[in-house]
């Protein structure tokens, strides 16, 4: 009985670390100027990118939760339209 809590409280801290480690940091303000879904054969999954021009006229490309993709169409401000 001692080894199936153990073995339990093993699967629910690894789950807790795996689960953590998902949410992806916020990209750099700007309008949003293109967008872009990858499928990665690798995890199964797809990846969505924003790609911002920022207020000194570069281009950064990042990767972007559904959600914030699915609000943010081209011409939008980043991060304003996540909201």
């Amino acid at each position: 009985m001692i080894r199936r809590t153990r073995v339990a409280d093993v699967a629910a801290a690894s789950a807790l670390v795996l689960l953590s480690g998902c949410s992806l940091p916020d990209g750099p303000s700007g309008v949003v100027v293109a967008r872009d879904n990858r499928w990665s054969s690798a995890t199964k999954s797809w990846h969505y990118y924003l790609t911002v021009r920022t207020a000194t006229g570069e281009r950064k490309e990042f990767e972007a939760h559904i959600d914030d993709y699915d609000r943010c169409p081209s011409g939008d401000r980043y991060p304003a339209c996540k909201q």
